[in-house]
């Protein structure tokens, strides 16, 4: 068995682990959750990993006077910044775009006013604890194990974990086993308040049609492969009610499924809505790829004769066909595609591209159709800014930093979402 180090901590890293020099070993890391710059901690060796010296935090020897009590004991599974006061976690954020863009000013880092209950879906799995069954999260570093959560999270809402918790009794009730559980995703509305949820099964007898919840305004069960570990429909059991929920996003109220993405903090999201319409002149064709359910090009509706949005999703774009309609939007055309396999058709011509990408960030096919077609300016939104500072750098010859807006759209959490805009630069003769 391993034995515990004692050691001072320094910095967090850019995924927001503390980091500790090893005294023994020049060059050498030492990474442990929920552990803050200027603290000396004792902390137990998991595994090397890269070059550094994974570990598990045993006790906090000397605090950072940035140290606050983390409201849940299941923190590090969700959101291991709990430990860390609020403003210290914009200031960590902020030095990290700051650092990923050292030639490039941060305008500004925009805060939450909401830093609790502010997420729109959540993902639980199932335990049983003592003979009862209980929601859960993996322990964060061993995916084997689960932490029982008998209130739920605290970055739900109340009325998601009502509903969460409703569940659980049901299934209680009936003597339903974890073992045949995979989990449960949970969504709401802040506009409406509505909740729906999705059970995912791993027995194709389960009784779905026996299934009664008060607390939801849609439930569907799925059947879902056993040897995949991943919450995916196999097969369709059973679902009852409402199949999606409307968010209302500038004052535009857009629809979006249970399966469907959605951005996860709607206060946080619509500021950044707000900073993309101030750089997106009144212009003739705007293209918007990874478009989702429309969230951003509709909104943007009211700059452009024409909005083209690409969508890989077809479901995805589907619904924003449906969101199209509902906002008389004649100018807004979805259509269902792979933007780095047929980016050229849709780019050209083009005066303003707005791109939302996965984390992967932008496919180099996508980087390279952008470099050729040469719209006038690019609107990066990004949950990755480390991705999105590579594909800066390779367009980086044909386009030119304008600004960079930092957003908290994960209190408690080190995820950071990055704003850049870019704007094309004179061709040389």
């Amino acid at each position: 068995m391993a034995e515990s180090l004692e050691l001072e901590f320094d910095r967090l890293t850019p995924d927001g682990m503390g980091s500790a020099p090893m005294p023994e070993a020049a060059g050498r890391v030492a990474l442990a959750w929920g552990v803050l710059p200027g603290e000396r901690a004792r902390v137990l060796p998991i595994r090397r990993q890269k070059g550094a010296l994974l570990c598990r935090l045993v006790e906090v020897l000397r605090e950072s006077p940035d140290r606050v009590a983390p409201r849940e004991d299941h923190y590090l599974s969700c959101s291991p910044w709990q430990v860390m006061r609020y403003d210290a976690q914009i200031e960590a954020k902020r030095r990290v775009l700051e650092e990923l863009f050292p030639s490039m000013p941060l305008e500004r880092f925009a805060a939450a006013e909401t830093v609790w209950g502010y997420r729109n879906k959540m993902e639980f799995s199932f335990t049983e604890r003592e003979g009862r069954l209980q929601l859960a999260f993996h322990e964060r570093g061993h995916s084997l194990r689960k932490l029982p959560l008998p209130e739920g999270c605290q970055l739900a809402s109340a009325a998601m974990n009502a509903a969460a918790l409703e569940v659980v009794a049901w299934l209680e009730k009936r003597g339903i086993s974890s073992s045949t559980l995979k989990s449960l995703i949970v969504r709401g509305s802040r506009a409406s308040g509505q909740v729906i949820i999705g059970l995912y099964v791993m027995d194709e007898n389960f009784p779905a049609a026996e299934l009664g919840l008060e607390r939801s305004a849609g439930w569907a069960v799925y059947y879902s492969d056993p040897l995949s570990p991943a919450s995916v429909e196999t097969r369709l059991l059973g679902r009852r009610g409402a199949d999606h929920l409307v968010e209302r996003v500038a004052g535009l109220d857009l629809a979006w499924p249970l399966e469907g993405f959605f951005q996860n903090h709607v206060e946080v999201f619509s500021l950044a809505v707000e900073e993309i319409r101030r750089h997106v002149p009144e212009t003739g064709r705007i293209v918007e790829l990874y478009s989702g359910v429309g969230t951003i090009g509709l909104l943007l509706r009211d700059k452009a004769e024409e909005i083209l949005a690409v969508e890989s999703n077809e479901a995805a774009a589907a619904w924003a066909e449906r969101n199209r309609r509902e906002a008389r939007a004649e100018n807004y055309h979805p259509r269902a595609a792979r933007a780095e396999l047929c980016a050229e058709e849709f780019l050209l011509p083009s005066d303003v591209v707005v791109v939302d990408p996965p984390r992967a960030g932008l496919h180099p096919r996508l980087v390279e159709a952008l470099v050729r077609a040469r719209p006038r300016r690019i609107i990066y939104l990004s949950c990755n800014p480390a991705n999105q500072t590579r594909d800066a750098a390779m367009l980086g010859a044909t386009y030119r930093p304008l600004a960079l807006v930092g957003f908290d759209f994960y209190p408690q959490t080190p995820h950071v979402e990055s704003l850049l805009v870019l704007e094309r630069m004179a061709q040389k003769d």
